[in-house]
């Protein structure tokens, strides 16, 4: 038999348990959460969808039925194509439509009145002394005077009974729309006399504000009318001929949004192209 070994030369024999991480060192608890994070944007997607119009709904439905656009209701989804909208231009019940194009507005706003003028006779007589223009500022209709001073009486702000009629007529016309108004008057470059107190200034803003009672007189209410101005002979419609008939007239601007903000003094006119042009 081995000899004994004194018990202090004896091997101690150790029995270690390792234990393996756990706790918050584990990785289980992300792909739990993983699981969560997606089972809330599911049903963030359901509520949303549930919240469309049904043309919206059958679209979407459309689209993940039919992925690669052969479906009906869901062809062209990603293209802007068929009853579905393009996912940029899906509104919800509470957001507003997509603003209208201003100048397609202001054109439309202009064969309106074109229109109205063809279907008037009063006014349809006077085509070639009313003008409708486009501008940066919004729609402005111009009334100009001829060699027979129909709607002017020469050197005079007293309007004739035909302008009176005609701007009555186009009041009512005014109304119908919602645009804020301005009236400007003009004149041409014959000057009064030196001894006169009076000048093509006085004429012009008078003639432009006996125009606007004429306006309001027709049901144009006071309240759309922005402003009254008078640029003498400042804006001649006929630079060649600072004489010429037509250079006196009445102007009255239906402003745009874009005009409206000019004349209120929140931005110019080079801003609005500038902005436009982007």
């Amino acid at each position: 038999m081995p000899e004994e070994l004194p018990q202090d030369e004896r091997a101690t024999i150790r029995i270690v348990k390792k234990r393996g991480h756990g706790g918050h060192h584990g990785g289980a608890w992300k792909v739990a959460y993983a699981d969560f994070v997606t089972a809330m944007m599911a049903l963030f997607i359901v509520l949303w969808i549930l919240g469309q119009s049904e043309e919206v709904r059958q679209g979407v439905s459309g689209y993940f039925r039919d992925p690669v656009g052969v479906g009906k209701a869901g062809a062209g989804l990603m293209k802007g194509k068929g009853p579905a909208l393009v996912p940029t231009q899906i509104h919800s019940k509470t957001s507003p439509p997509l603003a209208e194009d201003p100048l397609q507005e202001l054109e439309r706003q202009a064969s309106s009145l074109k229109s109205a003028i063809e279907a008037t006779p009063e006014l349809a007589e006077l085509r070639e002394q009313i003008q409708i223009e486009v501008t940066g500022e919004g729609v402005r209709v111009e009334m100009l005077d001829d060699a027979q001073d129909k709607f002017f009486k020469r050197g005079s702000a007293e309007l004739t009974p035909s302008l009176q009629r005609a701007l009555g007529l186009l009041g009512q016309k005014f109304q119908e729309l919602s645009n804020q108004v301005v009236i400007e008057g003009h004149t041409d470059k014959a000057p009064y006399s030196p001894s006169s107190s009076l000048s093509n200034w006085e004429l012009s803003t008078e003639r432009a504000n006996r125009a606007r009672r004429v306006l309001e007189s027709a049901g144009l209410s006071s309240e759309r009318i922005f402003a009254v101005r008078g640029y003498a002979d400042r804006r001649l419609r006929v630079p060649d001929a600072p004489l010429d008939a037509r250079n006196r007239r009445i102007s009255v601007l239906l402003l745009s949004p874009e005009g409206l903000a000019i004349a209120q003094g929140k931005t110019n006119l080079q801003e609005s192209v500038t902005a436009g042009a982007r």
